[in-house]
C-alpha cells in the first residue's frame, strides 16, 4: 500500500490504535532513547513526541519513532491485515520486488515549503536524540534514506548510513567498505571531487525499509520502493544538485561529502544493531550541509539502535528474508522458506528445505556465505519444522543434529561489528576475520529405512494425524474453548 507521506502513515497508525502521542515534556538527552527501548521490549506502539525539552520554539518540534517495530505494523506498511504471518509478508515482499515501478518526476512538492541556505542552516533546530549514554554524539541518521549517484552510470543508491551531528551544518557519516555508497565515494575520490549527497527524512515507511535492504548493485532503490508500495515514488530535484528526493518527505538535507582524508573528523562510538559497542571513535568522512528544505511544522524521524529486537531488526527481517530467498532459489532447488530472524539482528538465518538430495544443505550455506557477510550462522531445517517458531527450531536442533557430522565451520570475513573477535585480533579496522557456522538440523538423507521406525528413515512425529486435526478445527466452535483469555 502506498502512503502519500509520513503524515498519512501516522494517521493510519493512529486510526488502528498503533500510535501513542506523548505530550509530557521529555528530554532528548537519553530519556527518549529509554522510552523507545521500553516500548521495543514490550512490543508497544509507534511514538510521536510532541513536547521535547528545549524544542518548543524551533524549526522542528516533533520526533517520530518505533514506526514498524512490530509485525502487525509491518503488515500495515504492506497494506495487509495486521495478523498476517511473517512468512506471508516475506512472500508478498518477494513478489512485489519482481515488478519494480519507475518513479514519477514532479516539478516541486511539499518538501520545498521551506528552503534554508547559508546562515539559516542549523541541524540543531531538529530534536535529534542522544540515544545511548556511550554514543559519541547525537545521531540523526538512523531511519531515513541517503541518496547518492554513480557519476558514470547514473545509478542512484538509497541507503541507510548513520550520521552523528558535529555542528550546525556538518555531520559525520559511516561509509562501510563494500557498500554501495562506498562504491560511489571511491569514484569521486579518484576524481578528487566531493560526493554529492542528499538525505530524505520522514516519508512512506518503505523508504527506510528498502534503504536498509541488501538490494543488488546497479538497481535503483526508488524502483524497488515503487514495486513494494505498488505505486511510483514521486520525486523532485534537489535545490543544489541533480539528486532526486521524495516530494512529500518531511525534511531534505542537501550537501556533499569531502573525499579528502584531511577533512575527516572524529565520529563515534555508536550503539550498533548487534547490541554492542564494537567500533571505537575514529576519523570518518564529513557531510557538509549546503541546504535544508522542509515541510511546514516538520516531523523528524529516527530510531534507537542496540540490543535486538528493535525497530530496524523487525523491519529488515522481512526484507532480508525476501531478498535472500530470491537469491538462494536461483542456485539451490527445494527451498521452501527463509527467515532472517530479528532476534539476532540477521546474524542467524534459518532456511527450510524439502531435503530432496544429498549435499543440498552445504550448498545452501555456501550460497549464503558467498553473497552476504551479515548471515554468519546458517540453520537448515526440514519442512515439518516451522522456522518462524524458535521453539520448533530448538526442538529440531536438539533431536536432529549430530554434532560430529552436522555442525560445520567455515573461515571467512564476518561483520566488523561482531564482538566475537577481540579488537587486537582484527586484520583491519573495518574487517573481521572469523568463522561462520552451519547447523544441519535436517533428517539424515542417506539413512536407510528402519522397521523399528515404522519403515521410515527417521522416527515419525508424535503428533495428531492430519485427519484428526482437521476434525478438531471443524468442530472448534462447539468446544467453546477461549484461546484468547
Amino acid at each position: 500500500m502506498a502512503y502519500y507521506d509520513l503524515r498519512e502513515w501516522i494517521d493510519a497508525l493512529e486510526s488502528e490504535g498503533e500510535l501513542s502521542k506523548i505530550t509530557a515534556e521529555v528530554d532528548w538527552d537519553l530519556e527518549i532513547g529509554g522510552i523507545a527501548q521500553h516500548v521495543f521490549d514490550k512490543g508497544g506502539p509507534a511514538l510521536q513526541f510532541e513536547n521535547i525539552k528545549g524544542y518548543s520554539d524551533t524549526v522542528c518540534t516533533k520526533l517520530f519513532t518505533a514506526s514498524v517495530s512490530t509485525y502487525p505494523r509491518m503488515a500495515m506498511m504492506l497494506g495487509l491485515p495486521k495478523n498476517t504471518h511473517p512468512r506471508e509478508m516475506i512472500e508478498v515482499f518477494r513478489e512485489r520486488m519482481k515488478t519494480p515501478i519507475k518513479p514519477k518526476i514532479l516539478k516541486t512538492g511539499p518538501c520545498k515549503e521551506n528552503i534554508l541556505k547559508g546562515d539559516d542552516i542549523d541541524v540543531m533546530q531538529f530534536p535529534t536524540p542522544l540515544w545511548h549514554k556511550r554514543d559519541g554524539g547525537r545521531y540523526m541518521g538512523t531511519f531515513e534514506g541517503t541518496i547518492t549517484k554513480d557519476p558514470d552510470t547514473g545509478w542512484t543508491n538509497v541507503g541507510l548510513y548513520r550520521r552523528m551531528v558535529l555542528d550546525k551544518n556538518h555531520t559525520g557519516i559511516a561509509i562501510p567498505i563494500g557498500q554501495h555508497i562506498w562504491r560511489h565515494f571511491r569514484k569521486f575520490r579518484k576524481g578528487h571531487k566531493p560526493l554529492p549527497m542528499a538525505v530524505a527524512i520522514g516519508w512512506d515507511p518503505v523508504l527506510p525499509a528498502i534503504a536498509a535492504c541488501p538490494i543488488p548493485p546497479e538497481v535503483d532503490e526508488y524502483d524497488v520502493m515503487g514495486g513494494i508500495r505498488q505505486a511510483p515514488v514521486e520525486l523532485v530535484k534537489c535545490e543544489t544538485s541533480d539528486l532526486m528526493v521524495p516530494a512529500t518527505a518531511e525534511i531534505i538535507l542537501e550537501g556533499e561529502v569531502s573525499t579528502n582524508i584531511d577533512d575527516f573528523r572524529e565520529e563515534g562510538p555508536f550503539g550498533e544493531y548487534t547490541g554492542f559497542y564494537t567500533s571505537e571513535a575514529f576519523k570518518r568522512p564529513v557531510f557538509k550541509i549546503n541546504c535544508i528544505t522542509h515541510r511546514n511544522d516538520p516531523i523528524l524521524q529516527g530510531t534507537l539502535e542496540g540490543v535486538p529486537i528493535n525497530e530496524d531488526h523487525r523491519m529488515t527481517s522481512i526484507a532480508n528474508s525476501a531478498v535472500l530467498w530470491t537469491k538462494l532459489e536461483k542456485v539451490v532447488p527445494g527451498i521452501t522458506a527463509v527467515n532472517a530472524d530479528p532476534c539476532t539482528a540477521w546474524t542467524n538465518v534459518y532456511v527450510q528445505v524439502d531435503n530432496s538430495f544429498y549435499g543440498q544443505v552445504p550448498q545452501i550455506a555456501g550460497a549464503i556465505w558467498s553473497q552476504e557477510t551479515y548471515f554468519k550462522n546458517v540453520f537448515v531445517c526440514d519442512t515439518d519444522v516451522d522456522i518462524f517458531d524458535m521453539s520448533k527450531v530448538m526442538w529440531a536442533i536438539a533431536y536432529r543434529v549430530r554434532p560430529d557430522k552436522d555442525i560445520l565451520t567455515f573461515p571467512g570475513p564476518i561483520q566488523m561489528l561482531d564482538p566475537v573477535i577481540h579488537p587486537s585480533e582484527r586484520i583491519h579496522p573495518a574487517v573481521n576475520k572469523g568463522l561462520k557456522m552451519l547447523i544441519d538440523a535436517t533428517k539424515p538423507y542417506e539413512w536407510p529405512r528402519a522397521k523399528e521406525w515404522f519403515g521410515e528413515k527417521y522416527p515419525p512425529l508424535a503428533y495428531p494425524d492430519d485427519e484428526t486435526m482437521e476434525l478438531v478445527k471443524n468442530r472448534w466452535g462447539e468446544y467453546k474453548i477461549d484461546l484468547d483469555g
